[in-house]
């Protein structure tokens, strides 16, 4: 899900926008048109990074017939473009990375994802207060709400197996064959 975007500059801008809250809304016959003050959106930014990673192969061992590959250099290359893809996941969604502008002595680091989103409901930070189905449905309610609309949820690999068990609780798991339970949710529909 993670996609590339061509930027012309270290630091660039995006803009994030709301729009009010719900009211009634409700006019006579006739009424005269009253204005209201629209939100400008907020500017946003974040830093690039520079993710890379060289490796070498020797002319002889590209040579040499190998089982397996044609080429050795090949195979290097997809195994480190797949290194890479995994260390972006990583700055985006595996720590909780501030945006760092960088210098001659230090890289720049992009702020993660963590660190671009704030919401009034989380899982709570100790092992007490855990995600349940209720938070999960409860804060898509504020999102919709507030006139969004998800369409992707994104967890740790711990919460994947307590959404998982939300199919378990309920019955809602499914038996493909004798062989086969799916332990699994792909798709939340939620009220």
């Amino acid at each position: 899900m993670i996609k590339t975007e061509k930027v012309s500059a270290r630091t660039f801008e995006f803009l994030e926008d709301s729009i009010r809250s719900s009211g009634v809304n409700a006019l006579v016959e006739g009424a005269d048109a009253a204005t209201t003050a629209i939100a400008q959106p907020t500017v946003r930014s974040n830093t690039t990074q520079i993710i890379g990673e060289a490796f070498k192969v020797a002319a002889t061992v590209d040579a040499v017939k190998t089982h397996g590959r044609a080429k050795e250099t090949a195979y290097a290359l997809a195994k480190t473009l797949k290194a890479i893809k995994l260390d972006v996941e990583k700055a985006l969604i595996g720590v909780d990375q501030a945006a760092v502008a960088g210098s001659a002595s230090a890289a720049r680091k992009m702020a993660s994802v963590s660190k671009q989103i704030s919401t009034a409901v989380d899982a709570g930070s100790s092992s007490t207060d855990a995600l349940t189905e209720a938070k999960l449905i409860e804060l898509h309610q504020t999102c919709y709400t507030n006139g969004s609309e998800p369409t992707v949820l994104m967890i740790k690999p711990a919460d994947a197996t307590i959404v998982a068990g939300f199919a378990v609780a309920t019955g809602r798991n499914r038996e493909v064959d004798a062989k086969t339970l799916i332990n699994v949710i792909d798709v939340i529909l939620t009220p």
